[in-house]
């Protein structure tokens, strides 16, 4: 499903990650866990797009992901993220938040 290699991030000069490799199978559950500031979010920023890889490699469902050839916006319609502090609208249901969320 996901196979990362050799991937790595850097925001100046904090090399947040580094030669990170893992590999996610159909119906597995993994978990993240790690010390504020151990590079999880920015590891989920980069499968999703959000943030662009510095070096390596993301495949998904078997497709190596290259930004600038594939279609991002196609990318991230398969692909979801639950931010730490996202805001859900407290009027509405889970459901309705999730379908009828506006796109910003």
């Amino acid at each position: 499903m996901i196979e990362i290699q050799g991937l790595n991030k850097s925001f100046g000069s904090l090399h947040v990650l580094h030669d990170i490799d893992l590999n996610v199978n159909d119906r597995e559950v993994v978990v993240l866990i790690g010390a504020s500031g151990s590079g999880k979010s920015t590891l989920l920023r980069c499968i999703n797009f959000l943030e662009f890889k510095d070096s390596g490699s993301i495949k998904l469902m078997g497709q190596d992901i290259d930004p600038k050839v594939c279609d991002i916006n196609e990318i991230r319609q398969k692909v979801g993220m639950v931010f730490q502090h996202f805001n859900l609208f407290p009027h509405r249901t889970v459901l309705e938040n999730i379908i009828e969320a506006p796109i910003m």
